[in-house]
């Protein structure tokens, strides 16, 4: 019976390794897939907020001036440490903050954390904002607005700090060159 346990074992033992066995190779090679970048995936620029102004104390986004606090957070999007001092009026970042609706602008916030965007896209785009913020004649802007960005334009909307009018700007990705224009049927300050 030992003889009889031993040659089944073995038996079974050879079956299983057989089944082991290396499948043939295919010579045909499988297509890759599209190329996705995983250290940066695409932004949805109509999602993102453009810093307006930037101190230690407070960021001005979005016609709100949020405080900075201790427990607020500055990172980029590849997760490096930022100080409120490195951002620059165009910077595309998001936001996470409590906001206190005053009525009037500029509004007050507390700034929990901020994600500045670094991709060579949005760095450009930046660029061309800045480009916008410093340069522009219209008077004292306030929250900058992108509307829509192509491969060489980037649309934006702001209002008048004063009058509250409200403007589209297109601003040349390439030359920086910008041209503003008042949308017709923009609320005005009420009296």
């Amino acid at each position: 019976m030992g003889k009889l346990a031993m040659v089944l074992f073995v038996l079974f033992f050879t079956m299983a390794l057989g089944g082991c066995a290396p499948q043939p190779v295919s010579s045909e090679s499988i297509p890759p897939s599209k190329a996705v970048n995983l250290k940066t995936p695409p932004v949805d620029y109509s999602s993102v907020r453009v810093v307006q102004l930037a101190s230690d104390q407070a960021i001005l986004i979005d016609g709100t001036y949020y405080e900075v606090t201790a427990a607020s957070t500055f990172t980029t999007v590849s997760g490096a440490s930022l100080q409120p001092k490195e951002l620059r009026p165009g910077d595309l970042v998001f936001l996470t903050a409590s906001k206190t609706a005053t009525g009037q602008l500029p509004e007050k916030g507390v700034l929990l954390s901020l994600v500045k965007h670094e991709d060579e896209t949005s760095q450009r785009i930046s660029t061309a904002i800045a480009q916008v913020l410093e340069n522009q004649e219209t008077g004292d802007i306030i929250a900058p607005e992108i509307k829509s960005v192509s491969s060489h334009l980037v649309t934006l909307q702001f209002r008048d700090w004063a009058n509250e009018h409200k403007y589209e700007c297109i601003v040349n990705l390439k030359s920086l060159a910008f041209h503003v224009k008042e949308i017709t049927g923009s609320v005005q300050k009420s009296p």
